[in-house]
């Protein structure tokens, strides 16, 4: 009996410490200052889709250039709340190129190679 009385003490103590720790922060899925670029490559031809959901003022700067840093498109797009731009790479040769989206002085860069009219994301 004693010891059923010094366990359900025993636990009562560790259930309110428990208990007693500070609660956490609420957890905020929505940064409030951040823009979400994304890359795809289009399924049914040579090109990438670059969508901008922007949360910051200020224009936008697209920049595809190849491996050896020769810039074959530089787009500066104006301030929107939502960018949506498919870009047809059907001209290029094949190799490895570089798209680089520039959005108050944050660059997101993502790799594509081309080759024989696909463009195929790494």
């Amino acid at each position: 009996m004693k010891h059923s009385i010094q366990l359900a003490a025993l636990f009562l103590l560790v259930n309110s410490g428990l208990f007693a720790v500070v609660p956490a922060k609420p957890i905020n899925l929505d940064p409030p200052s951040a823009n979400l670029i994304t890359f795809h490559s289009l399924p049914s031809m040579a090109g990438v889709d670059v969508q901008i959901t922007k949360k910051e003022p200020g224009k936008v700067v697209v920049t595809i250039f190849d491996e050896y840093a020769n810039v074959f498109l530089k787009e500066i797009i104006p301030a929107d709340q939502y960018l949506k731009r498919d870009y047809i790479l059907t001209k290029l040769d094949n190799g490895n190129y570089t798209i680089e989206v520039t959005s108050n002085q944050k660059v997101m860069k993502k790799d594509f190679r081309v080759y024989d009219g696909q463009c195929y994301m790494k």
